[in-house]
C-alpha cells in the first residue's frame, strides 16, 4: 500500500480556480494527476473555510524528503540486482 500524496496550498488553489474558469473537474483532474472528487472536497473546503482553508503545509519535512530518497535508492539497487 502506497503511500498518501500531499498537495500544497498553492496546488489546491491553482486546481481551484482552474474550475471556476470555466475548465471541468475532470480535465483539471486529469491535468494534475488526481481524483475529482479531491477537486470537490478541496472546493468546499474553500467555501466553507475562505483564506483559512489548506492550513497544513502540504510539504514533507525534511527528513522525509531524505527517507523517500533512500528508499527510492534502495529500490534502485533492488531492481538492478534482480536485473
Amino acid at each position: 500500500m502506497g503511500t498518501r500524496r500531499k498537495f500544497s496550498k498553492e496546488l489546491k488553489e491553482t486546481a481551484i480556480r482552474q474550475m471556476a474558469a470555466g475548465k471541468s473537474a475532470a480535465e483539471v483532474a486529469r491535468s494534475l494527476e488526481i481524483d475529482t472528487s479531491d477537486l470537490y472536497r478541496w472546493r468546499r473546503e474553500l467555501e466553507e473555510h475562505g483564506s483559512s482553508a489548506f492550513t497544513g503545509g502540504g510539504r514533507k519535512r525534511a527528513g522525509e524528503d531524505r527517507e523517500a530518497e533512500l528508499e527510492r535508492k534502495v529500490g534502485q539497487q533492488a531492481r538492478e540486482i534482480d536485473f
